[in-house]
């Protein structure tokens, strides 16, 4: 007797919706949100015009979309490091280095989505709701680490906040002014900032 299928396979509706993330995707890597237009999107994705509202109210709506669905991509940079124990800078640096690779392609669009103070309701939305998920993630690690007696002092949910908005900035600084740092030292800078942040030292530093 043949498995009972779990999932629906994807209808067209379902893909024509996908295409017009994957096309904005591509769009807003070039221009900023202002500068596209509802033509520019559904060009790209291959439907017309009238089509694209079908399935997205606005441009703030569809850039929410893809915000969300791209950005568990976030979460799987950093699984290594949160599944850990411990300072262990190797993986956190490989993290902030794979974050840091996505920046440099999607920055454009991720800096309307988490640097610009009003990206509209429906991104801020999902904005929250992402960065709440992030600290969460980054909260529960440094509990695990402070009942063992290895962080520093301070709420975990406080210093989870610090780290998750540092991440952020410091990318956002490196694709606005691209080719300003050494890459290996900005990565090492800031995986040493965040451990120094929530340990009060880094590997191999002597403490007082």
């Amino acid at each position: 007797m043949p498995a009972t299928r779990s999932r629906r396979a994807p209808t067209k509706g379902d893909q024509r919706e996908q295409a017009l993330i994957d096309a904005a995707r591509d769009v807003f890597r070039d221009k900023s949100i202002s500068q596209v237009t509802i033509d520019d999107l559904a060009g790209a994705a291959g439907i017309a015009r009238s089509g694209f509202y079908f399935y997205f109210e606005s441009k703030q709506a569809l850039l929410a979309a893809l915000v969300d669905q791209r950005l568990a991509e976030a979460d799987q940079e950093m699984a290594e490091w949160l599944a850990s124990d411990g300072l262990d800078r190797a993986a956190l640096r490989r993290g902030l280095a794979a974050g840091l690779a996505r920046w440099k392609v999607d920055g454009r669009w991720l800096r309307e989505a988490f640097i610009t103070p009003d990206p509209g309701p429906e991104v801020m939305h999902v904005r929250d709701r992402l960065i709440d998920d992030g600290c969460t993630a980054f909260s529960k690690r440094i509990e695990r680490d402070a009942r063992a007696g290895g962080t520093v002092g301070g709420p975990p949910d406080l210093l989870a906040k610090l780290v998750v908005h540092l991440r952020s900035i410091t990318f956002a600084e490196v694709y606005a002014n691209p080719g300003a740092r050494d890459e290996d030292e900005l990565l090492d800078t800031l995986t040493d900032a965040i451990l120094r942040l929530v340990y009060g030292t880094t590997p191999g530093a002597v403490r007082p």
